[in-house]
């Protein structure tokens, strides 16, 4: 065998031997995995503060966002979330608890997927897209991820 060959052949196995031991690899306590998807939310915040204070600079409390901020924050929006729906489905959570992850993450891509159809519903008080999340958040546990 060429020494290309081993090469290439040595990195397949270090591929499989890596995949299989991440598959392998035990769930999270409940307290880690609280500990993790808090931290995702947290670094959601964050950059959804960021966001906003930079779509939305020079409104004062009272004035309201123009249709054309508020869909330039909705396109910006939408992926900050679907990495973070990524980033909490790919920590390896208990058992116990991955029946509410799974509505989770469900209920939090539909909230998505409505905002992106619809921008304005960020903008109505009395219609929140992400209450079903927020409820099941904190359910969770994951109370940084919970607004309000």
């Amino acid at each position: 065998m060429s020494r290309s060959k081993a090469l290439v052949a040595g990195s397949v196995v270090a591929v499989v031997v890596l995949s299989a031991s991440a598959a392998l690899a035990k769930p999270l306590s409940e307290q880690q995995w609280r500990k993790q998807g808090n931290a995702v939310c947290k670094q959601v915040n964050k950059e959804l503060d960021a966001l906003g204070n930079e779509i939305f600079a020079g409104l004062g409390p009272h004035d309201q966002p123009s249709v054309e901020q508020v869909q330039a924050f909705a396109e910006q929006f939408a992926p900050v979330i679907k990495d973070a729906i990524a980033s909490i489905d790919a920590l390896k959570e208990p058992a116990a608890l991955k029946k509410d992850v799974k509505r989770f993450k469900a209920a939090a891509n539909d909230a998505v997927a409505h905002v992106e159809a619809n921008p304005s519903v960020l903008l109505n008080e009395k219609s929140d897209p992400f209450a079903k999340v927020n409820k099941i958040a904190r359910k969770l546990g994951l109370k940084v991820c919970a607004n309000g």
